[in-house]
């Protein structure tokens, strides 16, 4: 397979932008990134408070295979999905987005081996977590400051460790930068993707989308925008967000070394 071919692979802590990113992606001609297929999650039951983790179907596959073999044979399939999926829109390539792909780097190495690469999304922390405490979702955030920024930590720290393990395999892309310049971002990312850029990755009017598990915001929007940049001061108390500064500053420089994106 040649490297302009190869699965591309987005994740990154939630609410941080991957569902831009996967429209961006889906809006190119060569590249279908459907809405999300929650394999990992199924797989390893990532589900608080499953009353029914017991009777699912790979718990129950669990009794006649190790997760080894279990991954190697429902993974098979799954990126099978994938493959078909992508042949069903005349696409030669195809990209999986979910946010907890970053969590789960190895596994996916164990599916497609080395060839592959991650694009791992990130925005401020301070917009991540108001942003999470606004959706909600119970399933899949804990309800305490506390927890959420381990949680965030959890998926940064994750794709920042792919970085130093597989830089060459590695695409950064930072929402603030994103939403601030555009043409530019995307047309460096597909670039590094080894695909040339495409005007209508920015203009998701001129490009039919999937229905299917996708953050609900996203269906109003006609293309990339920065109304959600700097958000955090109406939906965290003063408390709050320096208690998000404090345990969250030592990552924000690793990815903004420089100071120069939205001020923490």
């Amino acid at each position: 397979m040649k490297r302009r071919d190869w699965p591309i692979i987005v994740g990154g802590c939630h609410r941080s932008g991957t569902s831009v990113v996967r429209r961006v992606l889906d809006g190119h001609s060569r590249i279908h990134c459907g809405p999300e297929i929650k394999f990992f999650r199924d797989f390893y039951g990532d589900y608080p408070d499953d009353s029914l983790r017991d009777f699912r179907f790979v718990q129950t596959a669990r009794a006649v295979l190790p997760d080894d073999e279990l991954l190697e044979v429902v993974g098979t399939a799954f990126v099978k999905v994938h493959e078909r999926a992508a042949r069903h829109v005349g696409k030669p390539r195809w990209a999986d987005k979910a946010p907890e792909n970053v969590l789960h780097t190895r596994e996916w190495g164990r599916l497609l081996g080395d060839r592959w690469f991650l694009v791992h999304v990130v925005r401020n922390p301070l917009d991540t977590l108001a942003s999470i405490t606004e959706a909600g979702f119970p399933r899949t955030f804990p309800s305490a400051l506390g927890d959420r920024i381990a949680f965030f930590r959890r998926y940064t720290e994750a794709g920042l460790e792919f970085a130093s393990r597989e830089p060459g395999r590695y695409c950064r892309v930072v929402y603030e930068e994103l939403v601030g310049s555009p043409q530019a971002v995307v047309a460096d990312l597909m670039d590094r993707l080894g695909e040339a850029f495409e005007p209508r990755q920015l203009t998701w009017k001129e490009v039919v989308y999937q229905r299917g598990l996708e953050d609900h915001k996203i269906e109003n929007a006609s293309g990339i925008h920065g109304a959600s940049v700097g958000r955090w001061p109406t939906l965290l108390s003063p408390e709050e967000a320096e208690v998000v500064r404090t345990q969250t500053a030592d990552l924000w420089a690793e990815i903004d070394p420089s100071g120069r994106l939205a001020a923490m």
